[in-house]
């Protein structure tokens, strides 16, 4: 493939069907383990399966024009915000229900350093987007970026569930509403930038 634009929206092309295949299984696990945490993350991850479904759909339109690409990247941008107020909601819920979070020290292990790949990746790209000037592989690396925050939440319960003696719902309500809301600030970033432009 040519450059990176191509590159970015042919991967992105690939993984929103399995994004959201990845987030049906999430709930599906998360549901039969009882690791509601694991539920909501999977309720984002749908939500960002979208936003990164609304920027191959502007990618492939035969006529793209300035303002198409600026309608999209606020759409998601909206999206983002939506998502991340549903999780920080459902954290908080979930933090009213006080319950215990465990998991196998191994899967912990994997969602950690699938995580933190996928931070450093996210961060990576969308530097090289903003070098690029393109404005949809901004989107989909930000959407990216936006991902790996909640990640975090959902390694932090994971590694806290073997290694904190006790409940650490209360470190996991703190962690997911701060970046829910970091989540949230990038989607009101990507509004407020495109009209701004």
């Amino acid at each position: 493939m040519r450059d990176r634009y191509t590159r970015c929206m042919y991967f992105t092309t690939i993984a929103v069907p399995f994004n959201a295949i990845l987030a049906i299984g999430k709930i599906v696990l998360g549901v039969f383990s009882l690791s509601f945490i694991l539920v909501i993350n999977a309720f984002f991850n749908i939500g960002m399966a979208v936003a990164k479904y609304l920027a191959v759909k502007t990618h492939r339109m035969s006529s793209i024009t300035e303002m198409d690409q600026r309608k999209s990247y606020r759409s998601i941008g909206w999206m983002i915000l939506f998502s991340s107020i549903m999780f920080i909601v459902f954290c908080s819920v979930l933090t009213i229900s006080n319950m215990a979070i465990k998991y196998d020290p191994h899967l912990a292990v994997i969602i950690a350093t699938v995580t933190f790949t996928e931070l450093v990746l996210s961060i990576q790209g969308i530097v090289n987007a903003r070098k690029d000037k393109k404005l949809m592989m901004e989107a989909v690396k930000l959407t990216n970026f936006a991902s790996a925050l909640i990640s975090l939440t959902l390694t932090q319960a994971a590694l806290l569930s073997f290694t904190y003696d006790g409940n650490a719902v209360g470190y996991n309500m703190i962690s997911g509403l701060l970046f829910g809301t970091i989540s949230g600030f990038i989607g009101i970033y990507m509004i407020l930038k495109r009209r701004l432009v």
